[in-house]
């Protein structure tokens, strides 16, 4: 009995996280540039024979589907798909067509384990929100007030609103003269990236940015921009509201079929304590 209590108990934590992964998604259907996130559950005896293989293999094998002891959420996992292109008629206001991200410099800094844990790698930080402003000096920002940077890491000077962009992020003024091009980060293999709590995507740390796949290939490495540069238009968020709601609805009621099962075994392991007692 003790063991259908554990198994329970597992999933209804996977339950509660894929509860809560749906909830953000949905919640996020405004965001521009969201990317939403989907829990990858499997059974543990399936968890620990991922580990072991990805201990070996560096890779993550595709999962079984045999429920046998309950369900163990293993991993998240960003959908990086294309979203839809709204135009928005605001000169600012950017969206990328293809893969890629916009490279802003975070306000935190740089990384250091020691003396600043509250910075990024490299300072930086990524995203698919291409809704900008110009900050009172004229300079390119996102939404949280951070620096947006060019294809050479530095701060963008538009110091007009009335300034273009072509197809490949080049940006010129109204009356032709150059002024910098976007800065897009194109890593090989973007499910590297993370969400943090206060930026969109980052990169977790130097062994993380110089992993190398199969081939030797860096998985981050930047690789050449093949997409478009939208100006005056926004992504729209890739989640499927329809998927994510009956998902979550799914998800209730999992968890309360779970919460029953548990209380059912609760409820015959105070008998059991009672009868015994009488002996």
């Amino acid at each position: 009995m003790l063991r259908g209590i554990y198994t329970a108990e597992s999933g209804l934590l996977t339950a509660i996280r894929d509860i809560n992964v749906k909830s953000n998604n949905l919640s996020n259907i405004s965001t521009a540039g969201f990317k939403q996130d989907r829990l990858v559950t499997t059974t543990f005896a399936e968890a620990l024979a991922v580990r072991q293989a990805v201990r070996t293999t560096g890779k993550l094998r595709e999962l079984g589907t045999d429920a046998v002891r309950g369900k163990t959420a293993l991993e998240l996992k960003t959908d990086f798909s294309q979203g839809a292109l709204q135009e928005t008629h605001r000169s600012l206001d950017f969206a990328i067509a293809g893969e890629g991200f916009f490279t802003v410099e975070s306000r935190g800094g740089e990384y250091d384990e020691y003396d600043n844990p509250g910075g990024t790698y490299e300072g930086k930080y990524y995203t698919r929100n291409g809704q900008f402003q110009l900050d009172p000096e004229g300079y390119l920002i996102d939404g949280l007030g951070n620096y947006v940077l060019d294809d050479g890491d530095s701060p963008i000077f538009a110091e007009r609103y009335d300034f273009l962009s072509d197809e490949y992020g080049n940006l010129f003024t109204a009356e032709g003269d150059y002024i910098a091009t976007l800065g897009i980060f194109n890593p090989r293999n973007p499910d590297l990236l993370i969400k943090s709590d206060e930026y969109p995507f980052v990169i977790l740390d130097e062994a993380t940015a110089m992993r190398e796949n199969e081939d030797g290939e860096e998985e981050l490495e930047n690789l050449e921009f093949t997409g478009k540069i939208a100006q005056g238009f926004i992504e729209r968020a890739n989640t499927d509201i329809g998927t994510q709601m009956s998902g979550l609805i799914s998800a209730s009621r999992y968890f309360q079929s779970l919460t029953q099962i548990v209380r059912a075994i609760d409820a015959a392991l105070g008998r059991s304590v009672t009868e015994v007692g009488r002996l």
